[in-house]
């Protein structure tokens, strides 16, 4: 675990750099583990982290392996320039140039780079010793709050979505397929700003307590009010099999006390919404066993279905809340009936997604946010 956790703690410093790097050039387009960990311009640059107390004889070999994989790559193409981005417990921060003297102290018994390659390579390589984990974290929050005039909160939950949005170019595209991963500030604007399209992974802020964390994210994405637009909301939920049926009740109470507006007489009929309801991965009992304890309460249920073996009534399901028919929520069966409900929508959409492993696919063009919880009480606190 140990283990697990400083290889985590890399690979987000590795993340952060690049965010960094991604602001600090706004106009450029940033290569995201291509040839190297990042590139830009004609640069290329290895980013590392050490957390651990090593000798000066240790730093130097954990200087070596990332120096010379960017001497061959420097090789292949000798007109680029080189930076090597490390943290190593106990250095200060700097900027540093190598002599031909350090740099073959360095590769030590490795005698395959020439004296002239090793001349012109060390006039095209900077080590950069950076700050700690924390240090570097904070100077990003500090960025996404001046960019997008956000407060430390809200930029806290920005990073996670920035961070998430690198992550998906990495695990999304071969590092063959060049052209897809690449991003830029304005590609960041555009998901920042239009809020389309948000992903929250829970795993970049462990920095952040978790209350705090489902907090911001209900203060960003769920703050309701009288004025809230009647928008067809579709809360797409990620459930295991063994869960309660107890539990998915309240939270759809929840949802219907939160997210319907249709309690009212003199509400006019243009003004009232309910939620869409989508448990993903449910066993079909429990959900006949959710419907009838819902019925048994009162409720009337919708999903698209108005008698045994009809087939899915897209008119039915998005039936208008009235203050006669007493709709409060509505559910969404299976995926396929999803897909037709977000293609055949009446009213602006959103969607709300939840998912614990992994998000079920989703083709929606509108507003779309993802959001990564571990348990069902989570969603509870967000909502």
């Amino acid at each position: 675990m140990d283990g697990a956790y400083i290889a985590l703690r890399g690979y987000k410093f590795q993340f952060d750099r690049t965010i960094l790097e991604i602001f600090n050039n706004s106009t450029k387009t940033i290569e995201i583990e291509q040839l190297q960990d990042y590139g830009y311009d004609d640069y290329l640059v290895q980013v590392k982290y050490h957390n651990t107390d090593y000798t000066s004889a240790q730093q130097k070999q954990k200087i070596k392996k990332p120096l010379v994989q960017l001497f061959d790559q420097y090789l292949k193409n000798k007109t680029s320039k080189f930076i090597l981005f490390i943290y190593l417990k106990g250095i200060s921060p700097s900027k540093k140039t190598l002599s031909v003297t350090e740099l073959d102290a360095i590769l030590g018994k490795i005698k395959k780079f020439s004296s002239i390659e090793r001349t012109d390579f060390i006039n095209r390589f900077t080590i950069i010793y950076a700050g700690d984990f924390e240090s570097q974290y904070k100077a990003v929050i500090q960025k996404i709050k001046d960019a997008y005039s956000k407060t430390e909160e809200e930029a806290e939950i920005y990073y996670s979505v920035i961070s998430s949005h690198l992550l998906d170019i990495v695990t999304k595209n071969r590092p063959s397929v060049r052209s897809k991963r690449k991003t830029s500030k304005s590609e960041i604007d555009k998901i920042i700003i239009n809020g389309k399209k948000l992903i929250y992974k829970s795993a970049y802020i462990e920095i952040v307590a978790k209350e705090k964390q489902l907090k911001h994210l209900n203060q960003l994405f769920f703050k309701t009010s009288l004025n809230t637009e009647p928008h067809e909301r579709i809360f797409i939920i990620e459930v295991k099999p063994t869960v309660e049926v107890k539990l998915l009740k309240e939270l759809v109470l929840l949802l219907k006390t939160k997210w319907s507006k249709n309690k009212t007489k003199t509400i006019p009929d243009t003004d009232r919404f309910v939620p869409f309801i989508y448990f993903n991965g449910i066993q079909e009992s429990d959900l006949i066993k959710l419907k009838v304890d819902f019925q048994k309460d009162g409720y009337v249920i919708s999903d698209g279905y108005d008698f045994m073996n009809a087939p899915f009534n897209i008119k039915s399901i998005n039936t208008r809340p009235t203050f006669t028919n007493r709709l409060f929520f509505k559910f969404i069966n299976k995926q396929q009936d999803l897909e037709k409900l977000l293609n055949n929508l009446d009213r602006t959409g959103e969607v709300y997604q939840f998912f614990i492993d992994s998000p079920a696919p989703v083709l929606f063009t509108g507003k779309h946010i993802e959001i990564e919880v571990k348990e069902i009480e989570d969603i509870k606190n967000i909502i």
